[in-house]
């Protein structure tokens, strides 16, 4: 016969349980990736009689700085134009907005992918503006592609490009040491410079580490990057953007087990950023990549540093490659520079990945990633509605 003892007992654990459950509910611990906030990765196509906004479907599942999302998309009857959402920042992480223009960059690939434009005609009309620090205009156009049909210079076939639209994520995790990306694969891509050298990767993966570390050390940085963090699936689906626990690049038992804990300040999330970049990102990385400009603080180049880094990962993706941005280096120099104090990352990272003043294009770093084969599947970060980024009939 059971004792009260034991009837209490046995009620105050089913009490924990069900409690352990709801949060394990409400943490989204058992539905990684999915919801509501992720559905623009199963309407990625479109529909047959859309227009216009049709390409908009794939536009929206470009990569961001910090998954920001800093784009708003007015189609009209024969182009679009992009707009930068420049309420959409990371602040002191990205003063110039640099990585915000770069961002649209990757919407407009995307845009051109599903409308199988041509590179030409993506990046069509953009004008290299300087970039100012903290600018205070809240909508700035950027781009307008045009989608006139006699433009049929401007037209080929991006169907395997389309293809991989969909399956891009940017793989935090592990990758698979001691297997090299083909140099055959590399060759396909003037536009970026790879280091593979296993001497130049290390130097590489030390700048990343030490710039990591100093992003983290500036409370500015710090506290602006932090802003973007979502953890909880009620918070995710109130924001539908930022960098979640499920694209961190954990196993599933410790995305699991960080979900159940409180959340992190942003001291302990800097800390367990910068021991992933040292102990996991950095030693697995088979090769890194460098995207370098003319100027990168123009909106011209920082928006085709962007556009260029998504072209890359989606023909990587399409290869089977992970790829991540590894861009704190290129973070801490901006903020150096606003702050007028001197940094020597762009020497180092051309000694490393181009030769040293060549006087040619591509003398300033804009973009590092690093690329590999990945030990585990990447997950898709949230997206904002579809209708929430677009205008059918001018801005306000």
């Amino acid at each position: 016969m059971a004792t009260r003892r034991t009837v209490i007992a046995g009620g105050a654990g089913a009490a924990v349980l069900a409690a352990l459950g709801y949060r394990a509910w409400d943490r989204g611990v058992f539905t990684s990736g999915e919801g509501p906030a992720y559905e623009a990765w199963q309407d990625w196509q479109g529909h047959p009689g859309e227009g216009t906004e049709r390409p908009l479907h794939a536009a929206i599942l470009a990569a961001s700085a910090h998954n920001t999302q800093p784009w708003l998309f007015e189609p009209q009857e024969d182009s679009i134009t992009v707009y930068a959402d420049l309420s959409r920042n990371l602040g002191a992480a990205d003063p110039f907005r640099r990585e915000l223009y770069a961002s649209l960059g990757c919407a407009i690939t995307n845009i051109g992918i599903a409308a199988n434009l041509s590179a030409e005609a993506e990046r069509l009309g953009i004008e290299p503006v300087a970039l100012v620090p903290n600018p205070a205009a809240r909508r700035v156009p950027v781009a307008e592609i045009p989608l006139l049909p006699n433009l049929r210079w401007a037209h080929v076939d991006r169907s395997d490009e389309m293809a991989a639209l969909r399956k891009r994520h940017t793989n935090r995790g592990p990758y698979q040491q001691g297997r090299r990306v083909p140099d055959r694969f590399l060759n396909n891509f003037g536009f970026v410079y790879f280091v593979t050298d296993p001497v130049a990767v290390k130097e590489m993966g030390a700048l990343i580490v030490e710039a990591t570390e100093r992003f983290i050390a500036d409370p500015g940085m710090s506290r602006d990057s932090s802003r973007w963090f979502r953890t909880g699936r009620r918070e995710i689906e109130a924001h539908r953007d930022g960098v979640t626990t499920d694209t961190a690049g954990l196993s599933p038992f410790m995305n699991g087990v960080a979900k159940l804990l409180p959340d992190q300040d942003a001291a302990s999330a800097d800390k367990y950023w910068l021991a992933a970049t040292r102990d996991v990102q950095v030693p697995t990385a088979a090769a890194y990549g460098a995207i370098f400009t003319e100027n990168r603080l123009t909106t011209l180049d920082a928006v085709s540093a962007g556009a260029d880094w998504q072209q890359f990962h989606v023909t990587a993706t399409a290869g089977g490659l992970a790829a991540q941005p590894m861009n704190q280096p290129i973070e801490v120099m901006d903020r150096d520079f606003y702050l007028g104090r001197k940094n020597d990352y762009a020497r180092e990272i051309r000694k490393i990945a181009a030769p040293l003043g060549t006087g040619e294009d591509g003398d300033d770093i804009a973009f590092i990633f690093r690329l590999g084969y990945a030990t585990r599947e990447a997950k898709p970060s949230p997206r904002r509605r579809f209708e929430d980024v677009i205008r059918k009939s001018g801005f306000a």
